[in-house]
This record gives structure tokens, C-alpha cells and sequence, in this order.
């Protein structure tokens, strides 16, 4: 019996230890200082303007299901429609990428009411920049989005660009959704193994890989109290940081927001469970995704769709586009 409790100490202090070892990581493996950070900016970004969303709608707010308000902006169609198109914005930008696009979409073309949101720790003055209460509240609000602001018989889509396309698939591949007409991926980020993304994603996502490692680990063996750290940073240009808007991008993200912002497949099955059509568009020159390997990335898992590749755009100038604007502008009238 004695043999045995020294046995059950002895496990006790390996257990102890290994924790202590792996909460060392993730301690030890800090972000890099904004200055390291920028000089190893490798894509490009546009550099928005206050000039450009002088025109914007204003602000109107929405409840999720944990009683906060929620900003968005809705830009109605100049026509009557019963499309309703919702657009989740890239990781570092908030909802003002999707300006020129959504004024374009509602307001000239009358091919949709469009509405976008800010996620959570994104914008002008978040609460806690670049974090989330738990994995997957970012598609929890766009959940709510959609419920508070459609009504029966709306042929209602969703996209996004970047990870943004990641929260919005997230949406379509879970069971007991809303309906969903459409689904749109503008450059997608869906998940860490995803076969369409180049290695170290060109340079732009940058994670903290010892610390991922540790929070993994953690994580596997059902602990959670390091979530709310910074695990993956990203390398926005200097001279978007010096932009009018410079102040609301976000660079840092915990653990919790990075998996918030994948498919909880590491290799994107999940889009196996997608049953609204949908659309892929990519750039042919995105630094982020092979534009070659897109299509059947994600055909291994979902045919139920089309990719289209556009010449000569990037992983950020394919949002604002002409032809990207003229497939997806002949995609929509489809829906009608």
C-alpha cells in the first residue's frame, strides 16, 4: 500500500511538472513588438481612407444571444429584392472593407440588401481587441444577425472574405441553421490544414508556434485557462498602421478568437456538411491561397458550387474587383 502511494505522488509530480512545463511555453513565447511585427509585412493591403465611407449607413445595433448590442450596417437595395447578403470582414480589417462592395451591390446595382457587422474585438473602440468570450461566438453573432433582421420568405445568403469566409462557412456547415440560399467565399481562409493554403500563408498570418503548441496540448487534455492569449499575429503593412484608420486595425488575436476563426476541421471537411450552393472567387496573384488548388480543395469535400479565379488580384484587392463584381452581380440574379 505505501509502494502504491509513493507510485500516486510520483505521477502527481510528473503531471505537476509537465503542466508547469507547458504553461512555461506559454509564457516564454511572447508576441513580437509592433515595430518587429510591421518590417515583416509581405502583403499587399489597401490603405482606406475617411473620404471613402463619408457616405456610409449609420449604425444600428442588433441583440446576440448573451444580451450584448451589436453594431451593423444595413445598405438597402434601391429596388425591392428578397436577397439579403451578409458579409463577415477579414481578420485585422471590421466591417468598413466591405464599403465600395456593399454600396455597389444595394445601392446601385439594387441586387441585394447587404448588411455587415464589426466581430467582436474588430473596429474603432472594441471592448477587448482581437478576443472573444468562447470558440465560435463570432458565428453565434452572425447567427443572430441573420434572425434579427430577415423574415420568412428572404432568400437569404452569407460570405466573407479571408477567415471572415471561415465564420461565415462555420454558419452553413452547422446543424438547425437558418436556410441558407447561398454561401460566399471571397479568398477563403478556412482552416489550418487546408490544402489551398500556401506554406506559412505567405508570410501574413504569423503564429506564436510554441505557444500554439503548449495551448494545443493544453487544450487536448481539457484545459482552457490560457485561451485568452495572443497566439497568432499579423503582419499589417506600416503604411496601413499610418492610414486615417490605422487605429481600429487589429494585429493580435488570442487562441480562442484564431479558432474561432477556422472550421473545426483542420482540413476543412466540415464543408462536406454545407448544403447551400456556393461561390469561390480568388485573386490568380493571392499571397494568402493557391489559386490553382482552390477549386479542388474545396470539391474534396462539397461539389455543390463554382470557383472562379480573377486574373491579376491579390488576396485583398479581389473584395473591390470589377470581375469580381460582374460574377458575383450574375450569381445573385440566379438566386432570385
Amino acid at each position: 500500500m505505501k509502494a502504491l502511494g509513493w507510485f500516486s505522488l510520483a505521477l502527481l509530480a510528473v503531471a505537476f511538472f509537465a503542466l508547469f512545463a507547458i504553461q512555461s511555453l506559454v509564457a516564454m513565447n511572447r508576441p513580437r513588438e509592433p515595430e518587429e511585427l510591421r518590417k515583416t509585412a509581405v502583403i499587399e493591403m489597401p490603405v482606406p481612407t475617411a473620404g471613402e465611407n463619408a457616405s456610409i449607413p449609420r449604425v444600428e445595433n442588433f441583440e446576440a444571444r448573451d444580451r450584448s448590442l451589436i453594431g451593423y450596417r444595413h445598405y438597402h437595395s434601391k429596388q425591392p429584392t428578397r436577397i439579403k447578403l451578409y458579409l463577415v470582414h477579414a481578420e485585422t480589417w471590421d466591417d468598413l472593407q466591405f464599403t465600395a462592395l456593399a454600396t455597389t451591390l444595394a445601392t446601385r446595382l439594387g441586387l441585394a440588401d447587404v448588411f455587415t457587422f464589426d466581430m467582436r474585438g474588430h473596429g474603432q473602440n472594441p471592448l477587448h481587441r482581437g478576443d472573444v468570450a468562447y470558440v465560435g461566438q463570432p458565428t453565434d453573432d452572425l447567427a443572430d444577425l441573420v434572425r434579427a433582421t430577415s423574415a420568412q420568405g428572404d432568400v437569404v445568403v452569407i460570405g466573407g472574405h479571408s477567415a471572415g469566409a471561415a465564420v461565415a462557412a462555420r454558419f452553413a456547415a452547422a446543424p438547425g441553421q437558418i436556410k441558407l440560399a447561398g454561401l460566399l467565399l471571397l479568398a477563403p481562409v478556412l482552416s489550418q490544414d487546408f490544402e489551398a493554403n500556401k506554406a506559412d500563408f505567405g508570410g501574413w498570418a504569423l503564429p506564436l508556434k510554441w505557444r500554439v503548441a503548449a495551448l494545443k496540448l493544453q487544450n487536448a487534455i481539457g484545459i482552457h485557462w490560457s485561451d485568452r492569449e495572443v497566439a497568432v499575429q499579423y503582419a499589417v503593412p506600416q503604411a496601413v498602421w499610418e492610414g486615417p484608420l490605422g487605429f481600429s486595425v487589429t494585429s493580435d488575436y488570442t487562441w480562442r478568437f484564431v479558432k474561432s476563426l477556422q472550421l473545426p476541421s483542420p482540413d476543412g471537411s466540415d464543408l462536406g456538411n454545407v448544403r447551400a450552393p456556393y461561390l469561390a472567387i480568388v485573386g490568380s496573384d493571392d499571397e494568402v491561397i493557391d489559386a490553382a488548388k482552390l477549386e479542388q480543395a474545396i470539391k474534396t469535400f462539397n461539389k455543390v458550387g463554382e470557383t472562379s479565379v480573377v486574373p491579376q488580384e491579390t488576396h485583398f484587392s479581389i473584395v473591390n474587383s470589377q470581375q469580381t463584381l460582374a460574377i458575383l452581380q450574375n450569381w445573385l440574379s440566379k438566386l432570385h
